[in-house]
C-alpha cells in the first residue's frame, strides 16, 4: 500500500497556502505599480504640454471645469468587468469632436498606450483669480491665487473598486512634486 498520509497531504496544502498568501499582496503591487508609472508618465507629459502651450498661446489650458471630472471615465470598464480595469482612448482621428479629447488634441497629449487604467484632468486660470481650482488645486497654491497664469494636473487610479479610496496624484505648474494620497488601496 502506495500513498500519502493525510498529514503529508495536509502539509502540501498550508504550504500552497502560505504561498498564496504570499503571492496575493506581491502580485497586487506589482500591478499597482504598474497604474502608479501610467499616471507619473502621464502627468509628465501633461507638463511639457502645458508649458509648449503657454509659450504658444500665453496661457495654460483646462481640459474640464472640475477637478473630479476625470478622462477617461473611472468606472467606464467594459462589458461588466470592475476597476482596475483598462479603458480604451478612441483614435486620434475622432478627438476633435470629441471633449475633453478635443482639449488633450490642442495639447498635444499622446498617450503611449490605446487604453489607459487612470483617469487625468488639468484645470488651467489666470493670474490673481481662481477660475475653476477645486481644493485639491488651492491645496497645491496654499490657498492663495497665483499671481501669474497658472495650471494644475489631477489623477485618479481605481486601485480596488471604491471610489472612496482611489488614489490620487497632483502637481502644478509651481512644483516638481507630485503629491499621493490613498497609495496602493
Amino acid at each position: 500500500m502506495r500513498g500519502f498520509t493525510l498529514i503529508e497531504l495536509m502539509i502540501v496544502v498550508v504550504i500552497i497556502a502560505v504561498l498564496a498568501a504570499v503571492a496575493i499582496p506581491a502580485y497586487r503591487k506589482y500591478s499597482d505599480s504598474g497604474r502608479t508609472a501610467e499616471a507619473m508618465a502621464m502627468l509628465g507629459e501633461f507638463r511639457a504640454k502645458e508649458e509648449a502651450y503657454r509659450a504658444e498661446n500665453n496661457t495654460y489650458l483646462s481640459t474640464d471645469v472640475n477637478e473630479a471630472t476625470y478622462y477617461p471615465v473611472l468606472g467606464s470598464c467594459a462589458s461588466g468587468s470592475t476597476e482596475p480595469c483598462p479603458k480604451t482612448i478612441p483614435t486620434a482621428s475622432s478627438w476633435s469632436s470629441t471633449p475633453p479629447l478635443d482639449k488633450w488634441l490642442a495639447l498635444g497629449i499622446t498617450p503611449n498606450h490605446t487604453q489607459l487604467y487612470c483617469g487625468y484632468v488639468a484645470i488651467a486660470g489666470t493670474a490673481g483669480a481662481w477660475g475653476n481650482a477645486g481644493t485639491d488645486g488651492k491645496n497645491m497654491f496654499s490657498n492663495v491665487a497665483p499671481t501669474v497664469n497658472w495650471y494644475y494636473l489631477h489623477a485618479s487610479c481605481d486601485n480596488n473598486s471604491s471610489k472612496s479610496l482611489n488614489t490620487t496624484y497632483t502637481t502644478a505648474m509651481n512644483t516638481t512634486s507630485i503629491f499621493t494620497q490613498n497609495d496602493h488601496y
